[in-house]
């Protein structure tokens, strides 16, 4: 197939395209600057610069194409708002709409578990037709606005097919992905935990690209299915990470609260130092929820399989320490 891929230096995107061009695909990507583009050019990948809120610079790279892969998101809550809108909204609206009018024939929409807003305070996972919670951060809510738009698309006949992912680990990268906040648990560098009882989920990188190469191939339109993996809270996270040879995982644990408070007064000094603070003051909203969901549906419509933290976590391990891995865990 020939397919348009958003979002392909990111994280996600740049492990999906090498999948696909190694499974034969024909890959057009859309790069923001022709120096992100180069991983991509050297996997085989046509790239086509632009970006996903000037719809008309897509126009070229999506011409002709059997499927979109809709994967760019902007992530940064210490960033500006109007971008994030821009990106995560105004963006979705462009892919759909572009996809719409030049007739290609199927959408692959990467959403995220932070459209759900977190799951039930009672700490039972959540599935695709689980309840809406009041957005914590912007990145959560426009990412659910963001859907909405290409639901709208939808309604007209657009097939899509919805994926949400969770916290997403796993090599390549020691700082890419949720791998920033276990390096930071490798390290020593949370002197407390924030939310330790909140139940998270986690996917792990490769599965994750293989969940959307099958949702792609045979996800039905209007489908949608959450990949997020194994669940556990942030102290159990800490626990394993120390037992595979980590910092000891911190002993003390704050309220959300607390944390707002410290960190509001920290902030001030991250920044005369030139640093940034190790959370986002927004961030910590998220952090007072539980973010645990159930993937059973992919699993079992689509064959899907995926890692558990015990086999994903030491495969992390050389990205974190820079040595060979010992342990031959994994599918």
């Amino acid at each position: 197939m020939r397919l348009f891929v958003t979002g392909a230096t990111g994280y996600i995107g740049r492990q999906l395209c090498r999948r696909l061009v190694a499974g034969g695909h024909e890959v057009r990507a859309l790069v923001r600057t022709p120096e992100r583009a180069r991983p991509l050019t050297e996997a085989g990948v046509a790239t086509f610069t632009g970006d996903v809120t000037d719809r008309a610079s897509m126009r070229e790279g999506m011409s002709g194409a059997d499927a979109v892969i809709h994967a760019a998101a902007d992530l940064d809550l210490d960033g500006p708002a109007e971008r994030m809108e821009a990106v995560n909204v105004g963006g979705s609206e462009n892919v759909a709409s572009l996809t719409w009018k030049l007739g290609v024939p199927r959408l692959l929409s990467v959403s995220s578990m932070a459209r759900f807003g977190g799951s039930p305070e009672d700490g039972t996972p959540s599935d695709e037709r689980g309840p809406l919670l009041a957005p914590p951060t912007r990145y959560s809510a426009t990412k659910r606005r963001g859907e909405e738009a290409i639901r709208g698309w939808a309604e007209r006949g657009l097939a899509v097919v919805t994926v949400y992912p969770s916290l997403v680990y796993g090599p390549p990268g020691k700082k890419e992905g949720a791998n920033a906040l276990i390096r930071q648990l490798w390290l020593g560098r949370f002197p407390v935990l924030i939310g330790a009882d909140r139940r998270t989920s986690w996917v792990y990188l490769d599965d994750l690209v293989e969940g959307l190469v099958v949702a792609l191939e045979r996800g039905e339109a209007g489908s949608d299915y959450l990949m997020t993996g194994d669940v556990a809270t942030v102290r159990e996270l800490a626990g394993r990470v120390a037992a595979l040879g980590g910092a000891p995982a911190p002993r003390r644990a704050v309220s959300v609260p607390v944390a707002r408070w410290g960190l509001r007064l920290a902030t001030p000094f991250y920044r005369l130092a030139g640093r940034r603070p190790p959370v986002p003051i927004e961030q910590l909203a998220s952090l007072g929820r539980h973010w645990a969901f159930d993937d059973t549906r992919a699993r079992r419509e689509l064959g899907w399989s995926r890692r558990s933290l015990a086999e994903g976590l030491p495969e992390l391990l050389p990205e974190l320490t820079g040595s060979p891995s010992t342990t031959a865990g994994g599918h």
